[in-house]
């Protein structure tokens, strides 16, 4: 079973997995990443050259890939947009869901070249987009915590609620 972590683009996953992944002893996969390594491309290539419907079935093969493991992995923020990856993340037992005020979205992700769903969007376009994805990372979240503060310690609550998980 996979530690998953799911929240909108630019709220801090992948840090936060990497750091997490060191204090729990397991290997850490970023999605994205394992995607760009697979292609040998950027996300924003791929999406430009075959779509984000291509994407998503890229993506939902390394979830469907990973998600029985003994890891922590870290989802695209778009990972909710597949029904079939609802499915598997609705079946995972701890999927941890990362969130943060849209304004420090917003911050981290406006010049993000990397990210193609907030390239030239406005700040109203990227809030629409995150209320709208936020319920559904609510419906799979078996604990959400908020990155708004200090890094360490929204690592550190997570690690609590997993070890704590872990002794049940």
């Amino acid at each position: 079973m996979a530690y998953v972590l799911v929240g909108f683009m630019g709220v801090g996953k992948t840090t936060i997995g990497n750091l997490l992944a060191r204090k729990l002893g397991l290997k850490f996969i970023d999605i994205d990443e394992q995607i760009e390594l697979e292609m040998n491309m950027k996300i924003k290539d791929i999406f430009e050259q075959y779509g984000e419907t291509y994407f998503r079935t890229l993506e939902h093969n390394i979830l469907k890939q990973h998600i029985n493991m003994n890891i922590v992995l870290a989802t695209g923020g778009g990972i909710i947009e597949n029904p079939n990856n609802i499915s598997l993340l609705k079946e995972n037992k701890i999927n941890i869901w990362v969130d943060t005020n849209i304004n420090t979205v917003y911050n981290r992700i406006v010049n993000d070249v990397n990210r193609p769903n907030a390239m030239n969007k406005s700040f109203d376009a990227i809030k629409d987009l995150y209320f709208r994805r936020r319920s559904r990372y609510n419906e799979i979240a078996y604990i959400s915590v908020n990155n708004d503060d200090e890094l360490s310690d929204c690592v550190q609550e997570i690690h609590n609620f997993i070890i704590a998980e872990e002794g049940n």
